[in-house]
């Protein structure tokens, strides 16, 4: 068995709790307010999510053969999400799941104009280490895409080992707060990250302020996300190009980030030029934000091309 792409990260259970009587105050630090002791909601949305059965749903929605490595419990929050990734015709045979171990979660507020908060127990998720990492599929696979894992930096450096090992394989990286805390507490040093594409948003970036420059210098391909504002691209460490947001009106954001980093890796799968996986990147991100989920609005290989 081979695969074309294979992503590793969390799978979660979401949420979507939606109702006019949510508000997010506009002040500097942002906070819900609930109006009543009972609310009305206007619709609740149950879906599979997590950075890894993001990635993974929208490879297989763009025509390619995707396998997800993740870490679940043997609950009905599993059921859920694998019941989701087979619908999607994600390969979940590398999935790792442990009966003592609770499957996570994501209870996520919406309010009138889309604007959202989340509640998260990261839970089974969070708990993927080291011997959860297969040395063999590396060898059966041309790419790998890495998402949020929890910060557990003793499986990011076998991940990272077995990239090198395998010199037909890339990786593209789109991490977490507690990744990239690692880097910026020198815990994980830039020159032994094998990343041929590293995908931030700006608040993220911000957080490795101290190693941009080392960044930019050892990874190939370097995008930053901001939000409606586009983003902007390094390659080999020149800053080459902007992009502008697709300016679809937002329902719900979650899913963007996901969706944008498949997009823009597909194009890297098929040899497309930096130009054309930012367009799908931006076409991704723009059709799932329409919709509520991270998964319903992934494109197609035909929609991703021709939107």
């Amino acid at each position: 068995m081979s695969f074309d792409v294979i992503t590793i990260g969390s799978s979660l259970v979401d949420i979507f709790l939606s109702s006019p009587h949510l508000k997010l105050g506009r002040g500097k630090t942002k906070k819900f307010t609930i109006e009543g002791d009972k609310v009305e909601l206007d619709a609740m949305h149950v879906f599979s999510g997590g950075g890894g059965t993001n990635t993974a749903a929208g490879f297989a929605r763009l025509g390619f053969k995707a396998g997800l490595i993740s870490e679940t419990g043997k609950d009905n929050f599993a059921s859920v999400i694998l019941a989701e990734l087979h619908r999607e015709g994600v390969d979940s045979s590398l999935i790792i799941q442990e009966r003592l171990e609770q499957t996570g979660g994501t209870v996520i507020l919406v309010g009138e104009s889309g604007e959202r908060t989340a509640l998260i127990h990261r839970g089974a998720s969070s708990m993927l280490d080291p011997y959860d990492i297969s040395p063999y599929w590396f060898a059966q696979t041309r790419w790998v895409h890495l998402t949020n894992i929890a910060g557990q930096e003793t499986t990011l450096r076998k991940i990272f080992e077995l990239v090198k090992k395998n010199e037909q394989t890339s990786l593209s990286w789109n991490p977490g707060k507690q990744e990239l805390a690692l880097i910026a507490e020198g815990k994980l040093a830039v020159a032994d990250i094998p990343c041929k594409v590293l995908i931030l948003n700006e608040v993220e970036w911000e957080l490795v302020k101290d190693q941009q420059k080392e960044l930019i210098k050892e990874i190939p391909e370097i995008v930053i996300t901001q939000g409606e504002r586009g983003g902007f691209v390094y390659e080999h460490g020149k800053k080459t190009l902007k992009f502008m947001a697709s300016g679809n009106k937002a329902v719900e954001t979650t899913g963007a980030g996901d969706a944008f980093a498949t997009g823009f890796v597909a194009g890297q799968l098929l040899n497309k030029s930096v130009e054309t996986c930012l367009t799908w990147g931006v076409r991704n991100a723009g059709s799932v934000v329409s919709q509520f989920g991270a998964k319903a609005g992934l494109l197609d290989r035909q929609c991703i091309q021709t939107v």
